[in-house]
């Protein structure tokens, strides 16, 4: 327990256990000003895979500590960072932003604020100051927040960039977070903090390159602090009556580094690069410290009293107890409706059919609903809080669950935080009592299937009893391609090809349908074989019905080779299929996130003439990825001696793949797009 100690009989708290005694201090990784030519000749390895990268991180140095000052505590933030810019492309690095962050017309003060170019001109080093009345602006982001920009003088290719300053903030709960990872290679990132126990902070730590330094220990700590006397009437007395008081104790000193991390870079099916990334946040929850009856218990709160403060807001809770626009049509469908998943599927399609989605992602309305019924437009929260109340009136048990998009990020669900979240959508409890989640900004998904972007972790109830509820795909990703060819005697093609989209891949499909039309669609459509010549028009099938699979027909022909051979040789799983290896690089730190399972299968019949024989056909293949995670199946029979079948499936089990799967995922699509690649050979009698 801390005390804060005043008055004449001063107090201080003494350590009881040896574990706690004097801490060895740290040495600092970095001292500002310390560049010397020796510097400019170590270089980064080119063996590595982000050699070319335009900049380097050689050090970057973060420590934040917490003081006591006059009526309040400080965080004093410290920054030491040295970049070496190895392109003209890495000239963005020199420009340095530092936000600030503002409340109450207060604003964090930026100090110390230092910086230098080093450049190695004919073997000596020369230095460029930063002037801060040259090179420094500030910017005003909104109410909360500020950005204080500088740009480094005389940058050029090899030039190394230093720079340091301290923030000290009057905000203990705004503790500076750290990001270890960029998109340039970082060789050395450390952060330390110093966090006196009477505060109680949350870490989230997210991102997955192990550090090459975690550790958090007990070490002793002491601060002054001062109080201002008041007389009984709350007025504030002369400084000097006041109270001074040094709080000694514990704090626990958190360290984490990270050593040689690559550059960031974006890879295929992946959430927001904020989940991957390695850094540590914080979150202020609470303090044992109190002064005057005034604390910091609390600061965060709980998701029950998130959930408790919504239902009474404005432009969330309050507008679901308002008389519901589409009441009058909600209680025609109860009437109408045989069961509530019937029922609720109709309330989906009435509000769509009412308003469309404006494309902006949000959890509180922008007006009254039946404002938003009129101009027949709005965001995601217009549309779904909308949905909630008409379902509600159709006598359903509906409540609204807010979730984090995709590209928003990862909800935390220890750090209770309404900021987490930036979507809504709409829960039905059924009576089987089963979850039952509709989207209504999505009119190309059947009931029951939300949208890619909402499929992210778990969303949070907001009900009587909340609770979390996994947002889990209840559709596939499904491609099916069947081809029926014939072979002429002299060597071409002609027949038909049929497509199928199902679950995910056709809401994929519907939406380049009717974002390009038909004909243009059919145009991209015919590019993806570019060997084969389409003979007729694309026709359609199940279009405007989500709840129907897609399909597509068209007549192609590959005509016959200028000169005839004896041996004719086909890859037809490659010349008519889809797959295609998404994974170029042979290593990933973090989760191949597919948001649901896949499958892909193919299926080509060929009716082959008299006069030709199959000479050579490929192996039939069956491969299986560790942990049940999918299935491949290739295989190639002959029916009778005119008609042969090629049979191809791919089948992705999981929806997510931890990046050790994630060499066995690359070979498995390795090794199934080479099967593909694999020739038929017939000969001509």
């Amino acid at each position: 327990m801390f005390r804060y100690l005043s008055g004449i009989s001063l107090l201080l708290l003494t350590l009881t256990t040896n574990s706690y005694g004097q801490a060895p201090k740290l040495k600092d990784p970095i001292q500002f000003g310390e560049v010397t030519a020796a510097d400019f000749a170590t270089v980064a390895p080119t063996s590595r895979p982000d050699s070319a990268a335009p900049a380097e991180i050689l050090c970057d140095f973060g420590k934040s500590r917490i003081e006591g000052a006059r009526e309040k505590f400080q965080v004093i933030f410290e920054r030491v960072a040295r970049i070496r810019i190895l392109r003209k492309a890495g000239y963005e690095w020199a420009t340095v932003q530092v936000p600030l962050y503002v409340k109450d017309n207060e604003v964090e003060e930026l100090q110390k604020l230092k910086g230098i170019t080093y450049n190695l001109v004919d073997g000596n080093l020369v230095k460029d100051k930063l002037d801060i009345s040259k090179a420094g602006f500030k910017e005003v982001i909104d109410k909360n927040h500020r950005l204080y920009s500088f740009t480094l003088p005389n940058v050029r290719e090899g030039s190394i960039i230093e720079f340091s300053y301290t923030i000290k903030s009057d905000f203990v709960f705004n503790l500076q977070d750290w990001q270890f990872q960029h998109d340039v290679p970082v060789r050395w990132s450390e952060y330390r903090a110093t966090l006196p126990q009477f505060f109680r902070y949350k870490q989230t730590i997210r991102g997955y390159l192990p550090f090459a330094v975690q550790e958090t220990q007990a070490v002793p700590y002491s601060t002054s602090y001062s109080e201002d006397a008041k007389d009984g009437f709350g007025n504030r007395l002369t400084m000097n009556s006041g109270h001074n008081a040094v709080i000694t104790g514990q704090a626990l000193q958190c360290r984490w580094v990270l050593q040689n991390a690559p550059a960031f870079r974006e890879e295929p099916f992946m959430t927001t690069a904020r989940d991957y990334i390695r850094s540590v946040n914080f979150e202020l929850s609470g303090s044992d410290f109190s002064r005057s009856g005034n604390d910091y218990h609390d600061v965060t709160g709980t998701w029950e009293k998130i959930a408790d403060n919504l239902q009474k807001e404005e432009l969330f809770g309050a507008l679901l107890k308002q008389n519901a626009p589409l009441g009058a049509e909600a209680q025609a469908l109860q009437k109408a409706a045989a069961s509530p998943a019937e029922r609720a599927a109709a309330v989906l399609a009435l509000v769509q059919q009412q308003v469309k989605y404006n494309g902006q992602e949000r959890i509180y309305a922008s007006q009254s609903l039946r404002k938003v019924c009129e101009q027949h437009l709005g965001s995601s929260s217009d549309v779904n809080l909308l949905l909630v109340q008409t379902l509600r009136a159709a006598g359903l048990e509906a409540n609204p669950l807010l979730l984090s998009t995709r590209r928003h990020g990862r909800i935390q669900t220890n750090l209770p935080e309404q900021s987490q979240f930036n979507y809504v959508i709409a829960h039905v409890a059924l009576p089987d009592k089963s979850d039952l989640l509709l989207d209504a900004t999505e009119p190309l998904l059947p009931a029951g299937v939300l949208p890619e972007r909402c499929l992210n972790g778990e969303g949070r109830l907001i009900a009587t009893t909340g609770r979390w509820v996994p947002l889990v795909p209840a559709k596939r990703y499904v491609q099916f391609t069947t081809a029926q060819l014939a072979l002429d005697d002299k060597g071409g093609l002609q027949g038909k090809l049929h497509l199928e989209y199902d679950g995910y891949a056709g809401l994929e499909a519907r939406k380049q349908v009717l974002a390009l039309g038909e004909s243009t669609y059919q145009t991209q459509l015919t590019r993806r074989w570019s060997d084969w010549r389409f003979t007729g028009p694309l026709v359609l099938q199940g279009l405007q019905d989500p709840s129907k699979i897609l399909q597509a027909d068209l007549p192609l022909a590959l005509p016959a080779p200028e000169t005839p051979a004896a041996l004719l040789y086909l890859p037809l799983a490659q010349t008519l299929g889809q797959l295609t290896n998404p994974f170029k690089h042979e290593e990933r730190q973090f989760p191949v996130d597919f948001s649901m399972p896949h499958e892909y299968m193919q299926m080509v019949t060929l009716t082959l003439p008299t006069s030709y024989v199959v000479q050579e056909k490929p192996a039939n293949v069956v491969l299986a990825l560790p942990n049940n995670g999918g299935k491949f199946l290739y295989s190639v029979t002959q029916p009778t001696p005119s008609t042969l079948q090629i049979i191809s499936r791919l089948q992705l089990l999981k929806s997510v793949y931890s990046p050790d799967e994630y060499g066995a995922l690359r070979e498995f699509y390795n090794r199934a797009i080479a099967k593909h690649a694999e020739m038929l050979v017939l000969q001509h009698k």
